[in-house]
């Protein structure tokens, strides 16, 4: 028996104390995620990894051959296939909520996967406009997505069962000035019942429907945003500044909560490294959660 404290694994936050205790360790061998890209099905549904294009692959180290790999939540091996695909670089992928695997490529291509890794006919895509400029970018949710292009401009489909891509206001921010980050707003929780798009542009916010374009000046914000996560109610923005703050505030961008990210913290007994900071903040009954370096690595929504 181990003479570690019971008490040891319980950490404080606020009021409330919590802890993270292992279920179960994961049946795959020899995956290192952080050279893959991945999609995970919400509820504990399948998980999807390829090789990530963009990372550099040692010679010999593993098959010159690209594999879509489908594994179930335990990391248990469900099905396989080799990527061949044209269409240049895989921008993102997704699970859907009748887990359709939806994969974008460069052009524009939309390629579409089940459970036994089969591709389901026909392909679609997300428009000539695309095609001609390229994906760089691209933020789902639930049932669909947003893309952005090197010429900056905006492509959504609101609904993948009924893929129709339309195209959002133009933001105006030219290939030069590509946005710093860009997330989502889904319609259940926009007035206009359009998805709403943001972007972090120059110092301030700009925020895109099909319509309209509105610009949130710097002196509401404080300064560019490197990276931005909305909170899975619709009503939250969490934001990791250019300068190291860290601001939390409503989607009216009001009632903020600003932190300023210096110290290493230990959460759950997780030592993060190289830079990095680990901040936790409750507001109402909401957790964000954040892992962020110079660069912010990525912000997370908790709850």
């Amino acid at each position: 028996m181990s003479n570690v404290s019971v008490a040891a694994e319980w950490q404080l936050l606020t009021d409330r104390y919590y802890r993270k205790p292992e279920l179960y360790p994961m049946r795959w061998k020899h995956i290192d995620l952080s050279r893959n890209k991945v999609a995970c099905a919400p509820f504990g549904g399948p998980i999807a990894l390829i090789r990530d294009d963009s990372k550099i692959v040692q010679l010999y180290a593993e098959s010159a051959l690209r594999k879509l790999r489908i594994f179930n939540s335990a990391g248990v091996l469900l099905s396989e296939t080799v990527w061949k695909h044209p269409g240049g670089r895989l921008i993102g992928m997704s699970w859907t909520e009748d887990q359709t695997l939806i994969c974008i490529v460069q052009d524009g291509t939309i390629y579409r996967y089940n459970v036994h890794g089969e591709c389901l006919e026909p392909n679609f895509s997300m428009g000539k406009d695309c095609f001609e400029q390229n994906v760089v970018d691209c933020v789902f949710w639930g049932n669909g997505v947003v893309c952005l292009t090197e010429a900056g401009k905006l492509f959504c489909v609101p609904d993948f069962k009924e893929i129709k891509p339309c195209k959002l206001a133009e933001i105006g921010v030219g290939v030069e000035e590509l946005p710093h980050c860009m997330a989502v707003i889904e319609p259940q929780y926009t007035v206009s019942g359009n998805v709403e798009v943001l972007l972090g542009v120059g110092s301030g916010f700009v925020i895109v429907d099909e319509d309209e374009v509105r610009f949130i000046d710097e002196e509401k914000v404080g300064g560019a945003v490197q990276k931005i996560a909305v909170s899975h109610n619709g009503r939250f923005l969490a934001c990791f500044m250019h300068d190291g703050r860290f601001l939390v505030m409503n989607t009216e961008f009001i009632n903020f909560t600003n932190y300023q990210c210096e110290v290493i913290y230990v959460v759950f007994g997780l030592i993060l490294r190289f830079n990095l900071c680990f901040v936790w903040f409750f507001i109402n009954v909401l957790k964000c959660a954040v892992c962020a370096s110079t660069g912010a690595d990525g912000l997370v929504w908790i709850g």
